[in-house]
């Protein structure tokens, strides 16, 4: 319980450090960057390709027709099925 009120109390402080300007919201990595951080990542780098292929759209990846492709089934944000 008391790891619990110190990330809520560390998780105050640092959005009241964002609103004064004392710390910058990062910024977020697109899939090439993030292959290019990890580049022994099976993962990342389907992830990019599959983001280049689909005109860097990441609502066409989860829509590709491409049914032949080697990738279409390891596609990145694909819809999860329950």
């Amino acid at each position: 319980m008391a790891m619990n009120l110190k990330l809520k109390q560390g998780l105050k402080e640092y959005r009241q450090k964002l609103k004064l300007g004392l710390v910058e919201r990062p910024k977020p990595l697109d899939p090439f960057e993030k292959a290019k951080l990890n580049p022994n990542s099976l993962r990342m780098a389907i992830n990019a390709y599959c983001y280049d292929c689909c005109c860097e759209q990441k609502t066409e990846v989860r829509l590709c027709p491409a049914g032949g492709c080697s990738f279409h089934h390891l596609r990145p944000w694909q819809p999860t099925k329950i």
